[in-house]
Protein backbone atom coordinates (compact mmCIF):
# COMPACT_ATOMS: atom_id res chain seq x y z
CA UNK A 1 0.00 0.00 0.00
CA UNK A 2 1.49 3.10 -0.69
CA UNK A 3 1.83 5.69 1.71
CA UNK A 4 0.82 9.22 0.62
CA UNK A 5 0.31 12.52 2.66
CA UNK A 6 -2.84 13.37 4.11
CA UNK A 7 -5.68 15.47 2.59
CA UNK A 8 -4.60 19.16 3.24
CA UNK A 9 -0.85 18.58 2.91
CA UNK A 10 0.84 21.55 0.76
CA UNK A 11 1.22 20.29 -3.07
CA UNK A 12 2.83 21.42 -5.83
CA UNK A 13 1.37 23.82 -8.49
CA UNK A 14 1.01 20.87 -11.07
CA UNK A 15 -0.61 18.92 -8.60
CA UNK A 16 -3.43 21.37 -7.78
CA UNK A 17 -3.90 22.31 -11.02
CA UNK A 18 -4.79 18.25 -11.97
CA UNK A 19 -7.39 18.61 -9.09
CA UNK A 20 -10.77 18.42 -10.22
CA UNK A 21 -14.17 19.00 -8.28
CA UNK A 22 -15.43 15.41 -7.08
CA UNK A 23 -18.35 14.19 -8.76
CA UNK A 24 -19.92 10.42 -8.70
CA UNK A 25 -19.21 8.91 -12.33
CA UNK A 26 -21.48 5.60 -11.70
CA UNK A 27 -23.09 3.85 -8.80
CA UNK A 28 -23.38 0.19 -9.39
CA UNK A 29 -25.73 -2.62 -6.95
CA UNK A 30 -24.84 -5.93 -7.25
CA UNK A 31 -26.51 -9.08 -5.46
CA UNK A 32 -25.02 -12.39 -4.68
CA UNK A 33 -26.46 -16.18 -3.99
CA UNK A 34 -25.15 -18.91 -2.50
CA UNK A 35 -23.38 -19.49 -6.16
CA UNK A 36 -21.27 -16.75 -5.27
CA UNK A 37 -19.44 -18.28 -2.29
CA UNK A 38 -16.52 -19.55 -2.35
CA UNK A 39 -16.98 -22.51 -0.60
CA UNK A 40 -15.51 -20.86 2.71
CA UNK A 41 -15.05 -23.11 5.96
CA UNK A 42 -17.91 -22.51 7.92
CA UNK A 43 -16.19 -24.41 10.83
CA UNK A 44 -13.44 -22.73 11.28
CA UNK A 45 -16.22 -19.79 11.74
CA UNK A 46 -17.70 -21.53 14.24
CA UNK A 47 -14.81 -22.08 16.41
CA UNK A 48 -14.24 -18.50 15.56
CA UNK A 49 -17.81 -17.53 16.46
CA UNK A 50 -17.61 -19.53 19.60
CA UNK A 51 -14.03 -18.44 20.89
CA UNK A 52 -15.56 -14.97 21.39
CA UNK A 53 -19.10 -15.68 22.62
CA UNK A 54 -19.06 -18.88 23.97
CA UNK A 55 -20.98 -22.27 23.03
CA UNK A 56 -23.90 -21.80 20.91
CA UNK A 57 -26.99 -23.98 20.95
CA UNK A 58 -27.93 -23.25 17.20
CA UNK A 59 -26.34 -23.35 14.23
CA UNK A 60 -28.94 -23.53 11.58
CA UNK A 61 -27.70 -19.64 10.58
CA UNK A 62 -24.60 -20.57 9.18
CA UNK A 63 -25.29 -24.27 7.83
CA UNK A 64 -28.25 -22.34 5.97
CA UNK A 65 -26.67 -19.78 5.02
CA UNK A 66 -25.13 -18.42 2.17
CA UNK A 67 -21.74 -17.70 3.05
CA UNK A 68 -21.05 -15.74 0.88
CA UNK A 69 -18.37 -13.52 2.23
CA UNK A 70 -16.58 -10.13 1.49
CA UNK A 71 -13.69 -11.67 -0.23
CA UNK A 72 -16.45 -13.08 -2.45
CA UNK A 73 -18.27 -10.56 -3.60
CA UNK A 74 -14.81 -8.30 -3.98
CA UNK A 75 -13.79 -11.26 -6.77
CA UNK A 76 -17.20 -11.06 -8.48
CA UNK A 77 -17.24 -6.95 -8.30
CA UNK A 78 -13.26 -6.40 -9.40
CA UNK A 79 -13.44 -8.60 -12.37
CA UNK A 80 -17.42 -7.55 -13.74
CA UNK A 81 -15.73 -3.57 -13.22
CA UNK A 82 -12.39 -4.17 -14.65
CA UNK A 83 -12.69 -2.30 -17.81
CA UNK A 84 -13.74 1.11 -15.33
CA UNK A 85 -10.78 0.20 -12.44
CA UNK A 86 -7.56 1.02 -15.00
CA UNK A 87 -6.78 4.47 -13.10
CA UNK A 88 -8.25 3.90 -10.04
CA UNK A 89 -5.59 5.14 -7.03
CA UNK A 90 -8.32 4.96 -3.99
CA UNK A 91 -9.99 2.11 -2.79
CA UNK A 92 -12.22 2.25 0.31
CA UNK A 93 -14.31 -0.31 1.23
CA UNK A 94 -17.43 -0.49 3.93
CA UNK A 95 -18.78 -3.15 5.81
CA UNK A 96 -20.97 -2.29 8.34
CA UNK A 97 -21.78 -6.35 9.70
CA UNK A 98 -18.80 -9.30 10.38
CA UNK A 99 -17.59 -11.10 7.67
CA UNK A 100 -18.61 -15.35 7.43
CA UNK A 101 -14.67 -15.44 6.34
CA UNK A 102 -12.83 -14.10 9.03
CA UNK A 103 -9.12 -14.75 8.18
CA UNK A 104 -8.16 -11.57 6.83
CA UNK A 105 -9.67 -8.27 5.18
CA UNK A 106 -11.62 -7.82 1.17
CA UNK A 107 -8.60 -5.14 1.02
CA UNK A 108 -6.17 -7.67 1.19
CA UNK A 109 -7.48 -9.63 -1.77
CA UNK A 110 -8.17 -5.83 -4.13
CA UNK A 111 -4.76 -5.08 -3.22
CA UNK A 112 -4.05 -8.42 -5.81
CA UNK A 113 -6.80 -7.81 -8.16
CA UNK A 114 -7.08 -3.99 -8.32
CA UNK A 115 -4.59 -3.20 -11.32
CA UNK A 116 -1.93 -0.70 -10.76
CA UNK A 117 -1.12 0.37 -6.90
CA UNK A 118 -4.03 1.98 -5.15
CA UNK A 119 -4.06 3.33 -2.18
CA UNK A 120 -6.62 1.05 -0.21
CA UNK A 121 -8.52 1.84 3.11
CA UNK A 122 -11.10 -0.45 5.39
CA UNK A 123 -13.98 1.62 7.21
CA UNK A 124 -15.82 -0.97 9.20
CA UNK A 125 -17.85 -0.99 12.89
CA UNK A 126 -19.66 2.39 11.92
CA UNK A 127 -23.12 1.42 11.02
CA UNK A 128 -25.07 3.54 8.61
CA UNK A 129 -22.66 6.16 8.53
CA UNK A 130 -19.83 3.88 7.25
CA UNK A 131 -20.11 5.05 3.94
CA UNK A 132 -20.52 8.54 4.29
CA UNK A 133 -16.98 8.43 6.12
CA UNK A 134 -15.80 6.73 2.91
CA UNK A 135 -17.62 9.29 1.06
CA UNK A 136 -15.80 11.82 2.68
CA UNK A 137 -12.13 10.64 2.87
CA UNK A 138 -12.60 10.08 -0.69
CA UNK A 139 -14.17 13.61 -1.11
CA UNK A 140 -11.17 15.24 0.37
CA UNK A 141 -8.22 13.73 -1.33
CA UNK A 142 -9.80 14.07 -4.53
CA UNK A 143 -10.44 18.12 -4.01
CA UNK A 144 -6.96 18.30 -3.06
CA UNK A 145 -5.44 16.44 -5.48
CA UNK A 146 -4.12 13.51 -3.72
CA UNK A 147 -5.93 11.17 -5.68
CA UNK A 148 -7.91 11.22 -8.89
CA UNK A 149 -10.74 8.59 -8.89
CA UNK A 150 -11.84 6.55 -6.01
CA UNK A 151 -13.89 3.48 -5.96
CA UNK A 152 -15.90 2.98 -2.74
CA UNK A 153 -17.28 -0.58 -2.05
CA UNK A 154 -20.49 -0.74 0.49
CA UNK A 155 -20.90 -4.47 1.52
CA UNK A 156 -23.57 -6.54 3.20
CA UNK A 157 -23.54 -10.60 4.25
CA UNK A 158 -26.16 -11.84 5.21
CA UNK A 159 -24.89 -15.33 7.24
CA UNK A 160 -24.92 -13.71 10.91
CA UNK A 161 -25.99 -15.39 14.19
CA UNK A 162 -29.34 -13.94 15.94
CA UNK A 163 -29.15 -10.70 17.30
CA UNK A 164 -32.24 -9.05 18.20
CA UNK A 165 -30.02 -5.71 18.59
CA UNK A 166 -28.95 -5.43 14.86
CA UNK A 167 -30.87 -4.72 11.71
CA UNK A 168 -29.54 -8.27 10.28
CA UNK A 169 -29.04 -7.79 6.25
CA UNK A 170 -31.91 -9.33 4.19
CA UNK A 171 -29.32 -9.97 1.60
CA UNK A 172 -26.06 -10.54 0.05
CA UNK A 173 -25.41 -7.14 -1.64
CA UNK A 174 -22.64 -4.29 -2.34
CA UNK A 175 -22.95 -1.22 -4.16
CA UNK A 176 -20.08 0.31 -5.89
CA UNK A 177 -19.59 4.13 -6.06
CA UNK A 178 -17.03 5.44 -8.83
CA UNK A 179 -16.13 8.83 -8.11
CA UNK A 180 -13.86 11.27 -10.27
CA UNK A 181 -13.21 14.50 -11.95
CA UNK A 182 -15.44 13.39 -14.83
CA UNK A 183 -18.93 12.52 -13.55
CA UNK A 184 -21.95 13.99 -14.14
CA UNK A 185 -22.96 14.06 -10.90
CA UNK A 186 -21.47 16.35 -8.47
CA UNK A 187 -21.40 16.55 -4.71
CA UNK A 188 -20.78 18.64 -2.08
CA UNK A 189 -18.89 16.85 1.09
CA UNK A 190 -20.59 14.27 3.71
CA UNK A 191 -21.77 14.84 6.80
CA UNK A 192 -21.69 12.84 9.92
CA UNK A 193 -23.68 14.19 13.11
CA UNK A 194 -23.21 13.02 16.69
CA UNK A 195 -25.49 13.61 19.18
CA UNK A 196 -26.57 16.87 16.69
CA UNK A 197 -22.62 17.99 16.33
CA UNK A 198 -21.43 18.10 13.36
CA UNK A 199 -18.23 15.85 12.99
CA UNK A 200 -15.87 17.63 10.51
CA UNK A 201 -17.82 20.61 9.27
CA UNK A 202 -20.41 22.88 10.40
CA UNK A 203 -23.82 23.22 9.58
CA UNK A 204 -24.77 19.14 9.10
CA UNK A 205 -27.52 18.52 5.92
CA UNK A 206 -30.73 16.70 8.41
CA UNK A 207 -34.59 16.38 7.41
CA UNK A 208 -36.29 18.98 9.69
CA UNK A 209 -38.98 16.75 11.68
CA UNK A 210 -36.39 13.75 12.09
CA UNK A 211 -33.01 14.20 13.74
CA UNK A 212 -31.63 16.94 16.38
CA UNK A 213 -30.46 20.22 14.96
CA UNK A 214 -33.59 21.57 12.82
CA UNK A 215 -33.78 21.95 9.29
CA UNK A 216 -30.71 21.58 7.45
CA UNK A 217 -29.75 24.45 4.52
CA UNK A 218 -29.93 25.11 1.75
CA UNK A 219 -32.84 23.28 0.95
CA UNK A 220 -32.70 20.43 -1.52
CA UNK A 221 -35.18 19.76 -4.00
CA UNK A 222 -35.24 16.00 -2.84
CA UNK A 223 -34.77 13.66 -0.32
CA UNK A 224 -33.53 9.85 -0.76
CA UNK A 225 -34.15 8.54 2.85
CA UNK A 226 -32.76 5.96 4.39
CA UNK A 227 -34.59 3.46 6.51
CA UNK A 228 -33.37 5.30 9.83
CA UNK A 229 -35.88 7.95 8.91
CA UNK A 230 -38.88 7.24 10.20
CA UNK A 231 -40.20 10.68 11.43
CA UNK A 232 -42.14 13.27 9.02
CA UNK A 233 -39.76 14.76 5.97
CA UNK A 234 -40.02 18.16 4.69
CA UNK A 235 -39.02 17.71 0.87
CA UNK A 236 -40.27 15.71 -1.48
CA UNK A 237 -38.99 12.00 -0.98
CA UNK A 238 -37.47 10.82 -4.43
CA UNK A 239 -36.67 7.27 -3.16
CA UNK A 240 -36.54 5.54 0.18
CA UNK A 241 -34.31 2.50 0.99
CA UNK A 242 -36.37 -1.04 1.89
CA UNK A 243 -35.79 -1.95 5.41
CA UNK A 244 -33.17 -5.04 5.47
CA UNK A 245 -30.20 -3.29 4.97
CA UNK A 246 -28.50 -1.15 7.25
CA UNK A 247 -25.31 -0.40 5.46
CA UNK A 248 -26.42 -0.05 1.57
CA UNK A 249 -29.87 0.42 2.01
CA UNK A 250 -29.69 3.98 0.95
CA UNK A 251 -27.26 3.46 -2.06
CA UNK A 252 -29.47 0.52 -3.75
CA UNK A 253 -32.18 3.45 -2.98
CA UNK A 254 -29.80 5.94 -5.26
CA UNK A 255 -29.12 3.13 -7.81
CA UNK A 256 -32.69 2.45 -8.32
CA UNK A 257 -33.53 6.75 -8.49
CA UNK A 258 -30.48 7.06 -11.05
CA UNK A 259 -31.80 3.75 -13.19
CA UNK A 260 -35.45 5.04 -13.84
CA UNK A 261 -35.76 7.45 -17.37
CA UNK A 262 -38.73 9.23 -15.56
CA UNK A 263 -38.08 12.75 -17.08
CA UNK A 264 -37.28 14.17 -13.48
CA UNK A 265 -35.98 17.75 -13.81
CA UNK A 266 -32.33 17.92 -12.57
CA UNK A 267 -31.92 19.44 -8.97
CA UNK A 268 -30.29 19.34 -5.22
CA UNK A 269 -31.20 16.22 -3.70
CA UNK A 270 -30.21 14.75 0.35
CA UNK A 271 -28.91 11.74 0.28
CA UNK A 272 -30.12 10.88 4.40
CA UNK A 273 -29.78 8.27 6.96
CA UNK A 274 -29.64 7.52 10.34
CA UNK A 275 -28.43 4.70 12.48
CA UNK A 276 -30.65 2.93 14.25
CA UNK A 277 -28.03 2.07 17.27
CA UNK A 278 -25.46 4.28 16.99
CA UNK A 279 -26.05 8.23 17.42
CA UNK A 280 -25.34 8.96 14.09
CA UNK A 281 -27.38 10.93 11.32
CA UNK A 282 -25.80 11.32 8.08
CA UNK A 283 -26.39 13.68 5.31
CA UNK A 284 -24.69 13.97 1.44
CA UNK A 285 -26.21 16.61 -1.17
CA UNK A 286 -25.35 15.88 -4.92
CA UNK A 287 -26.74 17.77 -8.17
CA UNK A 288 -28.26 14.93 -10.04
CA UNK A 289 -28.46 15.99 -13.70
CA UNK A 290 -32.48 16.13 -15.66
CA UNK A 291 -33.83 13.01 -16.76
CA UNK A 292 -31.63 9.94 -16.84
CA UNK A 293 -28.43 9.99 -15.15
CA UNK A 294 -25.48 7.83 -15.74
CA UNK A 295 -25.82 4.51 -13.17
CA UNK A 296 -24.70 1.73 -15.08
CA UNK A 297 -26.12 -1.63 -13.74
CA UNK A 298 -24.22 -4.84 -14.21
CA UNK A 299 -26.59 -6.53 -16.21
CA UNK A 300 -27.09 -10.32 -14.21
CA UNK A 301 -27.80 -7.83 -10.94
CA UNK A 302 -30.87 -6.19 -12.08
CA UNK A 303 -33.35 -6.98 -9.92
CA UNK A 304 -32.27 -4.67 -7.43
CA UNK A 305 -33.41 -2.22 -9.03
CA UNK A 306 -36.53 -1.36 -8.92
Amino acid sequence: MPLTPPPGTRRSPAARERAAGPSIERVIPFAFTAADSSGNDTRAFRDHVESVYGALPDFSWLEDGTAVSYHDMARVIAGELAAELADIDLVITVDGSPDCRHQSFPSCLLSDLMPGDPMLLGISEQGVAGPFTALRVAYDRLADGSSRRALVLVMEQSTLPPDDRAVRPARDVAVALLLGPDGAIPLERPVVTVDGRSRGTAGAPEPAGDGPGGPYAPRADGVVAGAGLTGPLRDTVLARAETGHPCAGVWLALAGLLERADGRPGGRVLIADRDPLLPYHCGLLLTLPAGRAPARVAPRRKELVP
